[in-house]
């Protein structure tokens, strides 16, 4: 197990392309505050001396395949692979839950923002809801050093603690490269799962200034949300370079921030499944910051918005036999692993679908993608690339479980969530969305289609601590 115990390369490694092969193996209730990291920080990494091409996700343009695998591969896996379930919980780093797991890039120990070196503590079931803003992603990573978490945020678990997600890291594949695709926080992060881009937006619905006390998004014409304006290449230069900065750089990002109705129109994935014939729902536990969909005004006033349904529906289409061909599922926020919750009871509610997923006679041809939404303010230790103006963000858990995984690997490729759209795009033959998801790992590398397919590993639930107890 590697411990975080340098600073990390300088600033100008962090540019290079989101490729595999070239890139370096470097790499919510409070979630619409813009928190601050404690202490007096660090000199961040010197600035860039370059800089990416596409400082915005652009159009994607061309329905080549992504790089990474070969067309063997890609045909071995679209003879396979029949249902995506993309599974998202929340707010967690892969330090945080997998930094003393033995074959991964994990750290037991971080440097605080005053320079000290931190013993990452034992976390407990419940841990305080820490700043994850946008701005507070760019102070955590300050410039490439990852150092100035929040001070609370030096925690990780032990296989004790979450032993069930651990088996499923033992069994299948844990991805130890897996980035969250901006800086945070929630919304916006699941807008990416969506959509490849967030049309510019930074934050969530700004707090305080809606009527309903809820987040309604296209259906309230008076809420407004954090956005970069329209911007022209020079002034995004001076964006990206003050991201470099990290803490120093923030009171000037936000500076930069105009406030938008957050509806909006871009093309999403569903569209593309929808002009392949191809079958997809939304899954949409009750979460009023997870509403990707609520935001896309063509999906909101049209009937598309019939996919989005109530998570407790996906075990209802298992059994039915009407699973569609791509699933983005999420759980209500109290079991969305999301602090101050119970991380026990959220690892209860993946167990109990995983189990129903496996059971089903769907198992044989399905892949679930299990991941976490943006990195909650806790410690991780991997400098992310720094590919545009929006991320990359900290380094978030992945695990790939399939029949067709992989047994027990770790996978050091490069991921986000936009790898997860270029593998569905790969397997059901459909163009990228934007330069992100076509310039990305396709995660066929986690797969093994010439094995003996996995059997399920069907887990039992925990009983969990008491609050408070």
């Amino acid at each position: 197990m590697s411990v975080a115990s340098t600073k990390p390369a300088r600033a100008t490694r962090r540019i290079r392309r989101f490729l595999p092969g070239t890139l370096m193996l470097v790499f919510a209730l409070t979630a619409c505050i813009f928190g601050q990291a404690t202490g007096t920080p660090t000199p961040s990494a010197p600035k860039a001396t370059a800089l990416p091409k596409d400082l915005e996700p652009a159009e994607a343009v061309s329905p080549s395949p992504g790089p990474g695998s070969s067309a063997e591969q890609i045909a071995q896996a679209r003879d396979h692979i029949k249902h995506i379930v993309f599974l998202i919980k929340e707010n967690r780093t892969y330090d945080n839950l997998f930094g003393r797991f033995p074959r991964g890039d994990g750290a037991t120990h971080g440097t605080a923002c005053d320079g000290s070196t931190v013993r990452l503590q034992r976390a407990k079931d419940r841990e305080p809801d820490f700043g994850h803003s946008f701005t507070d992603g760019i102070a955590a990573i300050n410039g490439g050093a990852m150092n100035c978490f929040a001070s609370g945020g030096y925690v990780t678990y032990a296989q004790a603690d979450i032993p069930n997600y651990w088996a499923y890291a033992e069994r299948f594949v844990l991805a130890d490269r897996f980035f969250s695709s901006v800086y945070g926080p929630t919304g916006i992060e699941h807008l990416w799962t969506f959509a490849s881009q967030s049309d510019r937006f930074v934050d969530h619905v700004r707090p305080g200034q809606i009527g309903s006390g809820r987040r309604e998004y296209c259906d309230d014409p008076e809420e407004t949300a954090y956005s970069f304006p329209h911007m022209a290449r020079p002034e995004r230069e001076r964006i990206y370079r003050l991201e470099e900065e990290g803490p120093n750089g923030t009171q000037a990002i936000r500076g930069s921030f105009v406030s938008r109705w957050p509806c909006f129109d871009v093309k999403v994935l569903p569209d593309l499944l929808d002009r392949a014939g191809r079958s997809w729902k939304e899954y949409r536990g009750e979460n009023q910051w997870v509403q990707p969909l609520r935001l896309v005004r063509h999906v909101r006033f049209s009937s598309m918005y019939r996919n989005v349904v109530p998570d407790s529906q996906f075990v209802d289409d298992l059994h039915a036999g009407t699973l569609p061909s791509v699933s983005w599922l999420t759980p209500g926020f109290p079991l969305s692993d999301h602090p101050p919750k119970s991380i026990c009871d959220g690892e209860n509610w993946s167990v109990s679908v995983l189990n129903q997923i496996m059971s089903s006679k769907y198992w044989s041809s399905t892949a679930v993608i299990l991941t976490w939404d943006d990195f909650g303010g806790f410690y991780d230790h991997v400098t992310p690339p720094h590919l545009d103006l929006y991320g990359l963000g900290p380094r978030v858990p992945a695990l790939i479980i399939s029949p067709w995984a992989k047994r027990g690997v770790v996978d050091h490729q490069s991921m986000e969530f936009a790898s997860v759209l270029r593998f569905i795009e790969t397997i059901f033959d459909l163009p990228p969305l934007t330069s992100r998801d076509a310039n990305t790992n396709d995660m066929l590398s986690a797969f093994d289609f010439t094995q003996r397919p996995q059997p399920g590993l069907i887990l039992h639930e925990r009983t969990c601590p008491v609050a408070g107890g």
